[in-house]
């Protein structure tokens, strides 16, 4: 089985997705309004679900962890994000829920109520935190999903632990490689060559490219879709012939298998 685990669904509680990566990777990266982060299809869809789901993985995860090569510092900080969205789906979500009927009746007795007393508002008092958990920084999916789909690269990786984190998804909808569609567009002094990739659950992909009879050359690592070459031709006003391959990158390590290579000429 491969693991490195690649089809989203879409769900009410997700959290948005990670932030652009710096413009040390891709300085052509041009900004687009982020979309709900889509869940990986081993997360449940129910919130009940989620809250056993996410319980498990944070007693799972120190068991298996150190086996997938995790650090102990990830270990811990992983299960903190599980426990705290564990405690804000559950716990401090159920009590919101509870108080919400008391700020209705408070909002009818301002506006249409009776008697001789100033109201006094009611006030919500978050539940508190379990012990040993701390409020965790926004993202606790997302990180979650990249240090899942970090451990599904292991070697150590096995069905059997897979299963036990709960983290298997559908064999058929798993991806091997990125994909990308390539199309051509009229830069300045040249033609731009743009990559429209599709990353899947990983952090981003690596690209490279080779020029005519030349090696291949790293271009760019690219946490967000698309990718625009914009490079100068070698020989000003003669057209040259560009290739292009990709694989997936994660965490500061190209991974997983290479694309089939696309090639494009590029013209004046």
């Amino acid at each position: 089985m491969n693991w490195d685990q690649g089809t989203w669904d879409s769900g009410f509680w997700d959290a948005p997705p990670t932030p652009p990566a710096s413009d040390y990777f891709n300085p052509h990266r041009k900004p687009k309004p982020h979309s709900p982060m889509k869940r990986t299809n081993y997360y449940p869809s129910r919130i009940g679900d989620q809250v056993n789901w996410l319980d498990n993985y944070a007693v799972k995860l120190p068991i298996h962890g150190p086996t997938l090569g995790v650090i102990a510092g990830d270990i811990t900080d992983s299960v903190n994000d599980a426990k705290y969205a564990n405690y804000v789906l559950g716990t401090w979500l159920s009590a919101v829920r509870s108080f919400s009927p008391s700020t209705t009746d408070a909002v009818d007795d301002v506006l249409t109520g009776a008697g001789t007393a100033a109201m006094v508002l009611p006030t919500f008092t978050a539940p508190a935190l379990p012990s040993g958990v701390t409020a965790a920084l926004p993202g606790t999916l997302t990180r979650i999903f990249a240090l899942i789909a970090k451990m599904k690269l292991s070697s150590a990786m096995t069905e059997a632990i897979a299963t036990d984190l709960g983290i298997i998804g559908s064999e058929a909808t798993e991806k091997a490689v990125p994909k990308f569609i390539t199309e051509m567009l009229q830069g300045a002094g040249c033609q731009c060559v743009k990559h429209t990739f599709y990353k899947y659950n990983h952090m981003g992909v690596y690209i490279e490219g080779r020029r005519g009879t030349g090696a291949w050359e790293f271009l760019a690592i690219d946490t967000e879709s698309p990718y625009i070459d914009e490079r100068p031709l070698l020989v000003a006003g003669q057209p040259e012939v560009r290739e292009y391959r990709m694989r997936f990158w994660d965490k500061g390590t190209p991974n997983g298998d290479w694309t089939d290579v696309v090639k494009v000429t590029v013209s004046p």
